[in-house]
């Protein structure tokens, strides 16, 4: 058995969460259109927005391109979407991967709405390195999805 592992990051955005919200459950597609390392993504199964829909993305990351099948799945009474990998290249370094977006509404008017980023992984052995890279691209490109949302494109 492999060891598992989990990173979060959380951070504040500047649009309106029930927009980033539908961005993320509705309107990912549209994501190289904000995110310039994200090249493109193609549904399997399902469509862009469905529960259980499978698509594959294609990205840059640390130079080298990649690319990354899911399985989308919605929450919505919690406001989070996950993306189970069932392909792609971060099989090859980890025996499971799931990323999990919660997008928080802010709980008192001085407070920012925010976005949790979870990593729920499992690795090989002891010795594979933590998906910290992936982390760091995860944070740029849902910075990347804020700053578009704020420029208009709703």
């Amino acid at each position: 058995m492999g060891v598992r592992g989990k990173l979060s990051a959380e951070f504040e955005i500047k649009s309106q969460p029930e927009s980033y919200f539908k961005r993320l459950k509705e309107e990912l597609h549209r994501l190289p259109d904000a995110a310039s390392a994200v090249h493109g993504v193609e549904v399997h199964e399902g469509d862009f927005k469905t529960h259980g829909s499978v698509k594959s993305w294609s990205y840059t990351i640390g130079g080298k391109k990649e690319t990354f099948k899911e399985r989308f799945e919605i929450d919505e009474a919690n406001w989070t979407v996950s993306m189970v990998a069932v392909g792609g290249h971060i099989l090859q370094r980890y025996k499971s991967y799931r990323i999990i977006y919660m997008v928080v509404q802010a709980a008192t008017i001085n407070e920012a709405p925010t976005v949790k980023v979870t990593l729920a992984y499992e690795k090989y052995k002891e010795t594979d390195v933590d998906p910290h890279k992936e982390m760091e691209f995860l944070i740029t490109m849902n910075g990347d999805i804020d700053k578009h949302l704020l420029t208009g494109h709703q």
